[in-house]
Parts: C-alpha cells; structure tokens; sequence
C-alpha cells in the first residue's frame, strides 16, 4: 500500500512540474536491489528502483533506477562510504552520505565537476527528488550551463555524459567557448577521479 501511495504521490509531481520529465520503463524484470542496499523496498528509494529504469529531468539530472547497483558496483576513494543515486549531464554525482562524513549522514551530497569536491544539500533522498523534479535546478548549475546547453542536451543517452574542455575545475574554462563531447559516464567519472586524486595527494 505504502509503495502504491508513493508511486501515485511522485506521479503526481511529475505531472504538475514544468520540468521536463522522462520516466524510463524497466528492462525486463526488476531485481530487489533496494533490499540488497539495505533500503525499504517501500521507501521512495525503493519505488523509484523496482518501477523505473531512471527518471531524467531537463535532458540534465539522471536519477538511477533499475541499474543502481551497476553504478555503484566499482567503488572508488572518491565514492567510499557514498550510494550514488544520480547524476547530472556534467559529470556531477548526487549521493547518499552512509559512512563516508561524519556530519549529514543520510542527507543527499553532491560531487561537484566545478570544484571536485562533495558538498552537503542538507535534504534526505526525498527531499533532493523534490527539489530535482520541482526546484530551482536552473538556480544551482547557472555556473554550468552554456547557451545552447538545452538543444545540446536533448538527445544525450542516460547512460551518456558531456565532457567539457578545459575541465569545469580549471580557472581557463569558460563555459560557452569550451569544447564539448558526449561520452560514457564511466570515462568523465574515472577522468573526474583521476583529477581528485591528484589534488587530494
């Protein structure tokens, strides 16, 4: 009944919001990796990962679904103690603090590409699906868009990313005459590693 309840009640913002929002249907049947990541398969977490393969917003953030698990199978010092449960077109990762921070632990951090570092949104998982669906995400990136970043934007994959060149870190990158290209998540995210590795010797 609870999961029933918060399908109906994430529906209901989706249909309401100005955003523009894709629900990706399941491939195939769906796994209970919401149990497997110690979740309650009837929390919004659980929803979201037993009845969709993700949920894009404004061609921009990607919130994980179905795959969960496959996006958080290889840790690395940058993930250690973190659930990754979205990301942006730029690279940015959005996760659950389980171990990794003492202080807002359970609240959502993000990854920033702007800074490589992780900053705390102060809001639980549902809270950041909220903000995601319904607040002011134009607000928070207005550092990282670039004119023509809807139209650029419109046919990128979930599974797919912009890599921006220079990097969005580096002092000499400016956002509309850097080079842009559409590549793996994997690659920007072990290139976003290797650069925070370097600063965090």
């Amino acid at each position: 009944m609870a999961e029933n309840n918060l399908w109906s009640q994430l529906n209901g913002i989706i249909e309401q919001t100005s955003k523009k929002v894709e629900v990706r249907d399941l491939k195939g049947v769906s796994k209970d990796e919401a149990s497997e990541l110690g979740f309650n398969p009837e929390s919004l977490l659980g929803v979201i990962v037993s009845k969709t393969s993700g949920i894009i917003v404004d061609n921009w953030v990607r919130i994980l679904g179905q795959e969960i698990l496959e996006y958080n199978k290889d840790k690395t010092e940058v993930t250690d103690g973190m659930l990754v449960v979205a990301f942006d077109v730029v690279g940015g990762l959005f996760a659950l603090n389980l171990e990794r921070f003492e202080e807002a632990q359970n609240a959502v951090w993000y990854f920033a590409p702007d800074t490589l570092e992780w900053e705390t949104l102060d809001v639980s998982y549902t809270g950041f699906i909220k903000w995601a669906l319904t607040g002011d995400t134009d607000g928070f990136y207005s550092n990282m868009r670039w004119d023509s970043w809807e139209q650029d934007c419109k046919t990128i994959p979930f599974e797919e990313v912009m890599l921006i060149y220079p990097f969005l870190w580096a002092n000499e990158c400016n956002i509309n005459t850097a080079s842009k290209k559409v590549v793996p998540f994997n690659e920007l995210y072990n290139l976003n590693f290797e650069n925070w590795r370097k600063f965090n010797k």
